[in-house]
């Protein structure tokens, strides 16, 4: 199925070094919070679910610029808008989470 469950008879599954839904990481102690660390990806146009690995993977990385080893609390928002002047609608997804240092 893949995110949002789009993707027809097709699925998806990936194993996101770094990146956590939860507030801790089990085994884990967290011994600095950088705030917060956002990723933003553009014009999907209905292809979350063949790049969920990037958008999480580019979280990741961003926060690894940033100091981080880890990001927790992960969330995604998306949407849609239209762009200025045209009939078309832009779709986006929003990553965000805690980056921080883990022991």
């Amino acid at each position: 199925m893949g995110l949002f469950g789009l993707g027809g008879p097709e699925e998806s599954a990936a194993l996101i070094e770094g990146c956590y839904t939860l507030q801790e990481i089990p085994g884990r102690k967290i011994t600095k919070s950088l705030g917060l660390i956002e990723y933003t990806k553009k014009g999907i146009a209905g292809d979350i679910p063949k790049i969920s690995d990037e958008i999480f993977r580019s979280l990741f990385y961003a926060a690894k610029e940033k100091g981080a080893n880890a990001v927790v609390n992960v969330r995604l928002v998306s949407g849609s808008y239209h762009a200025q002047g045209s009939q078309w609608e832009v779709t986006y997804v929003v990553a965000y989470g805690d980056a921080v240092i883990a022991e």
